[in-house]
């Protein structure tokens, strides 16, 4: 039994040391490996020239394209108020809003009528005076020819010493008569003209006193100038208003405007470059605008998946640069905000709503488009016909959102390496995997269009 034992513990070590010995004797060296060149795996897509329209966004608070303000020109107490005449009701063009007393303006306009009455008999007593006056003064004319006739007679007789000094000197008197009651009646026509333009005078002058009075009664009457929807009502029913105040504010529901602030390279990216020496040699906006011809579109965003979007229009721009931000204010309108509103489906375009803005230029043909991710620092990577990496630099055009506009440095036709290769080297090896998926991506996002 002690035998026994010995083999099993001896009989292992002695196989052990045996394969051991068989296993040094047998091995190999090592084969050394080929120096064989690395492969590197890339996606890329074949570069070419294809539509896109440049654009940019911008964000902003709608306000009113006009708004108004009741200012009373005339005082006094309200005496009606539009049922409608409260904060966020809409009104119509030329709808009463409220009335102010009528009593004091209405009782001067009568003083004033009864003034004009007056003039106009006055004038008439001046002109019946002239005819009287005139025909008097015929009367008189005949009568002092026939009295300087008989003067001249008795002058005669005097001197023939047929009559007394005393009947000469009672026929001068009585020539001297008739002559002072000409020439009276005389002054008085010449009078006449002159109290006509001083009554007339008084006249015009009391019809636009008159004038006055009548827009006085018609200022106590306040009417809606357009369609609209009212912001702010600051009057009460019986309420005395004072002239001067602001009593009602009202925003027009035609059209709405949103400001939106632009960096001087984002507003310049979407004019044409042929037509910015067109531009230099106009100062009317309309043309600008036409010239331009920017189109917008407004958005509103309701969660991630849902957003309600309006077609604008370029309206103008703002005179100066923001002083804190250096930035352009761009004006951006949109007509009948209010159109095609389904409540808590499309909600319209109100005060102070914060939107997005899409503003898209014209179209500019034959350009390079490229991720913006494939750009390193100037220079793009290009895969040879050789499958070889070549390093080229690039000038820009410029860049929106996630792709990059090339101007000059790639032809139609070359393949752009997609990878971000760690490290780069000139003249490595690669193995080129189209990537169909973003050649359609780029030619959607070119053109602004999601997929």
């Amino acid at each position: 039994m002690t035998t026994l034992k010995k083999l099993v513990i001896i009989l292992p070590i002695l196989c052990g040391i045996g394969l051991f010995a068989i296993m040094k004797y047998t091995k190999q060296a090592p084969v050394r490996p080929g120096n064989k060149e690395r492969v590197q795996i890339v996606r890329v897509i074949s570069l070419e020239k294809t539509q896109v329209i440049p654009r940019t966004t911008g964000y902003g608070y709608v306000k009113p394209d006009h708004t108004w303000e009741a200012i009373p020109e005339v005082s006094g107490k309200i005496v009606f108020m539009n049922p409608n005449l409260k904060k966020g009701h809409f009104v119509k063009k030329g709808e009463l809003l409220f009335k102010i007393d009528t009593t004091t303006y209405g009782l001067a306009e009568k003083r004033g009528e009864a003034d004009l009455m007056n003039v106009d008999a006055q004038l008439r007593e001046l002109a019946q005076t002239q005819k009287n006056t005139r025909r008097l003064l015929s009367i008189e004319k005949k009568s002092m020819a026939s009295a300087a006739q008989e003067l001249k007679r008795k002058q005669e007789l005097f001197n023939k010493e047929y009559i007394s000094a005393s009947d000469l000197e009672k026929e001068e008197r009585n020539f001297l008569s008739h002559q002072t009651a000409v020439n009276n009646l005389q002054n008085t026509l010449d009078l006449i003209p002159s109290q006509k333009k001083s009554l007339q005078a008084l006249k015009k002058s009391g019809e636009s006193t008159m004038t006055q009075r009548r827009l006085d009664v018609a200022k106590t009457e306040v009417f809606a100038p357009f369609n609209g929807r009212l912001s702010a009502v600051n009057i009460e029913l019986h309420q005395f208003a004072t002239a001067g105040t602001i009593l009602v504010q009202a925003e027009s529901i035609d059209r709405v405007e949103i400001p939106v602030q632009l960096t001087p390279d984002k507003f310049f990216r979407l004019i044409p470059k042929k037509q910015i020496p067109f531009l230099t040699d106009i100062t009317d906006m309309e043309s600008i605008r036409k010239a331009i011809a920017i189109k917008a579109k407004v958005r509103l965003p309701l969660g991630e998946s849902r957003q309600i979007e309006w077609e604008g229009q370029f309206s103008r721009t703002s005179e100066s640069m923001d002083l804190k931000t250096g930035a352009l204010t761009v004006y951006i309108t949109v007509d009948n905000p209010y159109k095609n509103v389904l409540p808590g489906v499309r909600p319209p375009l109100v005060t102070n709503m914060y939107v997005t803005v899409k503003l898209l230029g014209q179209p500019i043909p034959d350009r390079f488009i490229i991720p913006r991710s494939a750009v390193h620092e100037g220079k793009i990577y290009l895969c040879t016909k050789e499958n070889k990496l070549e390093i080229r630099p690039i000038k820009i055009d410029f860049q929106m959102e996630d792709i990059t506009v090339v101007a000059t440095g790639v032809e139609p036709g070359q393949i752009l390496v997609l990878t971000d290769l760690i490290p780069a080297v000139e003249g490595m090896r690669l193995k080129p995997i189209q990537a169909d998926d973003t050649t359609r991506q780029l030619q959607h996002m070119a053109l602004g269009e999601t997929l």
